[in-house]
């Protein structure tokens, strides 16, 4: 393998961050709480404690949501400042990615949610009425997510393949096989059932984990580290929104540990 040195910094960034995320005994651990308030209390004792530290047991959806973006954007842009200057572009990009179902509906001509309205990046974009503003997501460079005449996940991954600068063979194929991953993930995801959805993710996460265990020092790694983020903030929004909706008796949709 060869190594890119100019990575060395935001290795040890990330290296420190990776080692910090939930390990399935910290998922056992708060499992056991049943109402948002408890779960809360616990999550702070853990190596949870960053990313709960914005609610309250009278939290509700809407909070919860917004705060979850913003934890990833968070993430992202540590990210960002951490890269080599000639990667952050492709990396910054990646902050579309949440919000490509929704341009998709309003490709479509659908009205812009409610909730859009709560979210920091869509105040910014938002024009009047329910529209996007084109010109806030041209200056944004994003237009491109809007053309008529391509699906928007192509257009999104085509958009991050023209950002990425000139790099070896070995890392472009890595690039190319991690978005690969996902997107064989997301189509069997499609596919499943309810009870598959947690196995499903479960089996993601750990080959991302096995990814950035062999990619060190490679261009892969920030994608590779944020998209185990973007897992994990999705489980811990599982655990939020069941104890905010649902009373302490019902069963989760999502087992919250693995079998």
């Amino acid at each position: 393998m060869k190594l890119d040195l100019d990575f060395a910094y935001a290795q040890a960034r990330i290296q420190a961050r990776f080692a910090s995320l939930p390990s399935e005994a910290e998922w056992r651990r708060v499992a056991a709480s049943r109402t948002l308030a408890s779960f809360l209390e616990e999550a702070r004792t853990g190596c949870l404690r960053d990313w709960v530290k914005g609610f309250s047991g009278q939290s509700d959806v809407h909070d919860l949501e917004e705060v979850l973006r913003s934890l990833f954007r968070e993430n992202l842009e540590s990210v960002v400042g951490w890269v080599p200057a000639h990667w952050r572009e492709a990396v910054s990009w990646v902050r579309w990615l949440a919000l490509l179902p929704l341009l998709a509906h309003l490709r479509a001509g659908g009205a812009m949610p409610i909730w859009a309205a709560r979210d920091s990046l869509l105040q910014v974009l938002a024009g009047a009425g329910d529209e996007l503003n084109m010109r806030c997501l041209e200056d944004a460079g994003a237009r491109c997510l809007l053309r008529a005449d391509a699906d928007v996940a192509a257009a999104w991954a085509a958009e991050w393949r023209r950002r990425w600068p000139p790099c070896s063979r070995e890392a472009s194929q890595a690039l190319e096989a991690l978005m690969a991953l996902l997107a064989a993930h997301l189509d069997a995801f499609r596919q499943a059932s309810a009870e598959s959805a947690w196995p499903l993710r479960r089996d993601l996460r750990e080959r991302l984990r096995l990814r950035f265990r062999r990619h060190i020092l490679q261009p892969a790694v920030p994608f590779i580290y944020l998209a185990m983020v973007a897992l994990d903030l999705e489980r811990l929004r599982a655990a939020l929104l069941r104890r905010a909706l649902f009373s302490a008796q019902d069963e989760p949709a999502w087992p919250e540990t693995a079998t």
